[in-house]
């Protein structure tokens, strides 16, 4: 029994099993800050996406294959991508900046197959900055490997 229990607690959970697929990140900004950060911001997010990936064993979609695919990037859209991609899962996440030290992340874990949310999670984190997205990425990543 004891060896039993031992090989279940080596499986991966939901999130990280085989077939999960990461979407890019999207970043919606409401801040208002008068310097442009775009070129910043897109180099956290594409951070972000794959310490996310590689914290849970999963596939990284490229920016460009999702323009490609879904110029208008609806969810349909996109579940259909992940499905000829085969995906079990797909992660999606939004990163909200309210400002310069507040920001929080809303993240769907979506079943594909069957087109059912599997978890979602809502996070804030502090800093518009590499460290602060660095630790977010983590915390989130801690977040879903714990999904049973």
């Amino acid at each position: 029994m004891r060896g039993f229990l031992f090989a279940l607690a080596l499986l991966p959970g939901l999130a990280c099993a085989e077939g999960l697929y990461v979407l890019p990140v999207k970043l919606l900004d409401t801040s208002k800050e008068a310097l442009d950060q775009s070129e910043a911001h897109a180099r956290r997010q594409r951070a972000f996406a794959e310490s996310l990936a590689a914290d849970l064993n999963g596939t990284l979609v490229s920016p460009e294959e999702v323009a490609a695919a879904c110029p208008r990037e609806t969810p349909a859209c996109l579940m259909d991508l992940l499905a000829a991609k085969s995906a079990d899962r797909g992660l999606f996440i939004v990163v909200q900046k309210s400002s310069t030290l507040i920001l929080q992340i809303f993240t769907d874990l979506m079943d594909v197959k069957a087109q059912k949310l599997i978890a979602h999670r809502e996070l804030n984190f502090r800093g518009d900055n590499d460290e602060g997205w660095r630790r977010a990425a983590r915390f989130l990543g801690r977040q879903l490997r714990e999904l049973d």
